[in-house]
């Protein structure tokens, strides 16, 4: 906390403006810092003390005849002591605001942080972050997001998910972790370190991923990272994708429901590209490579089924 903010603190105080909970800590810390003072008091006698004093004067170039003992140990305790007292209670009121970003279904949003870092969020996504950063730059992500990580080596940047933990310094990389599928790190320049839910940790760096597949820990694969941040562009990029991973990624992006009628088809695979289409000209792709039908309810409402002879 800034000397600035606890003087406020202590001006409020005086005036009887602190909410109950700075009332509280201020009290805390004049109370902390009263008994702090009894006791270096009491433990230290005369002789001695005069002796330490003696020499903080002496190493000061301060004449010692001005200075009692007694009256100098009380004021470094409530300097020293008092001021510790404060500021940790002080830092616990003044905690950063959290600030969370939220996309809904078809919704992108690029978010830029106060260090300069910059976060394409995917939609049905969140993340949560600290409004000022302190020692550390943590960062909470539900979903999908982009991270162009500006670089600073005394404060890592941290990304926790659902089940993975990501630590860089400066770099740029992609996390997929809905819930509904594999969590799946991809980086685009630079170099991360993944950390899995049972502690095993891998560094990976440009155009490798590391899959955290279920039941099992994480896995390397090397693959184009560019292809992993295409939503970016709009692009929905597909290569042998399950269609009911593919159904996910439609669903998200085009804000509907679908339903796959029959569950044998959920393991069907699906290649394509597709950049700024229409969600019916997806789904006609779709149902022509893989001989499907289409029926929608209602506009929002979809139904994949077989295609019957």
């Amino acid at each position: 906390m800034k000397k600035e903010n606890f003087l406020l603190l202590a001006k409020k105080y005086e005036e009887g403006t602190c909410t109950p909970e700075e009332k509280a800590a201020v009290e805390t810390f004049f109370d902390k810092m009263q008994e702090q003072s009894s006791d270096l008091e009491n433990n230290i006698s005369d002789e001695k003390g005069d002796v330490i004093l003696n020499k903080i004067l002496l190493e000061l170039q301060v004449k010692p005849k001005k200075y009692s003992f007694r009256k100098a140990l009380k004021v470094a305790a409530v300097l020293v002591t008092g001021l510790t007292i404060a500021f940790t209670a002080a830092k616990f009121i003044f905690k950063p605001k959290e600030i969370t970003q939220i996309t809904a279904k078809g919704e992108k949003k690029e978010i830029y942080l106060e260090d300069g870092s910059v976060i394409v969020l995917n939609s049905n996504s969140s993340v949560t972050y600290p409004e000022e950063f302190q020692t550390t730059r943590n960062i909470q992500l539900t979903g999908q997001a982009y991270f162009k990580v500006f670089r600073d080596v005394k404060r890592p940047f941290i990304v926790q998910t659902h089940d993975v933990k990501v630590r860089v310094l400066g770099t740029s990389f992609d996390i997929n972790s809905y819930n509904h599928h594999d969590t799946k790190v991809s980086v685009i320049t630079g170099k991360v370190e993944v950390t899995s839910p049972t502690g095993k940790k891998v560094q990976i760096t440009k155009n490798q991923q590391a899959d955290l597949i279920k039941n099992s820990d994480l896995q390397i694969s090397t693959e184009n990272s560019d292809d992993k941040i295409a939503w970016i562009s709009n692009t929905i990029i597909l290569k042998n994708t399950k269609l009911s991973e593919t159904v996910k990624i439609i669903e998200n992006w085009y804000n509907v429901d679908i339903v796959i009628e029959d569950q044998e088809l959920n393991d069907l695979t699906i290649s394509g590209k597709f950049k700024d289409e229409k969600l019916e000209n997806v789904l006609e792709s779709i149902a022509y490579l893989k001989q499907l039908k289409i029926n929608y309810t209602t506009k929002n409402q979809i139904t994949i089924r077989k295609k019957t002879p």
